[in-house]
């Protein structure tokens, strides 16, 4: 890579190793890096872990208020406030699950920079034999899969907090009459 290259410039501000102790001193940077990032999927999990509990403390209490067979109306609202939140909750952890992505691959920018200078390059060639994620079939980033829990999680949350509001409202029952009368009415 060229000095002028924006990343090696950042990475190597005095200039690129040249002597023993400078290949020293990228060693360790090299063993930084690699436990930065291994320290990162261990954060990653944790929050998965959080937010996935506080997924099914949301549903376990909906479940609740729904058989409490109290009035319809509350709830309702106690559904759509539940709802509310475990959509707001997921939003939140996808975009967490993105940011972990970004400074992971930022992450590997480096090492894979920092491995040009070292005997052997063995997450860049790793990155090689899965054809740098340009081909599905050989690898899918973890990011892409894993994005669908709060995905699905914010779609449920959102259809439900429209199913209370329209149920706590009475609109719902209005639109079933309407459609019972259109259905009477074709028959005529």
């Amino acid at each position: 890579m060229s000095a002028e290259d924006p990343l090696n410039r950042e990475l190597f501000p005095n200039g690129e190793p040249s002597s023993n102790d400078d290949f020293d001193r990228l060693i360790e940077m090299y063993k930084i890096m690699i436990t930065s990032s291994e320290s990162l999927v261990s954060r990653r999990q944790a929050v998965n872990t959080f937010f996935l509990t506080i997924n099914g403390a949301l549903l376990t209490a909906i479940g609740l208020i729904v058989s409490t067979g109290s009035e319809w109306r509350l709830q309702a609202l106690g559904i759509f406030v539940l709802t509310s939140t475990g959509a707001i909750l997921s939003w939140a952890w996808c975009t967490l699950i993105n940011s972990f992505g970004q400074l992971n691959s930022g992450k590997f920018a480096v090492i894979n920079r920092i491995e040009q200078h070292l005997p052997a390059a063995i997450y860049h060639a790793e990155w090689k034999a899965l054809k740098e994620g340009r081909d599905p079939k050989t690898y899918r980033t973890f990011t892409s899969r894993e994005i669908w829990a709060p995905r699905a999680f914010t779609i449920l949350h959102v259809f439900a907090s429209l199913l209370a509001l329209l149920l706590g409202s009475g609109a719902l029952s209005l639109l079933i009459d309407l459609v019972r009368s259109i259905t009477v009415w074709q028959q005529l």
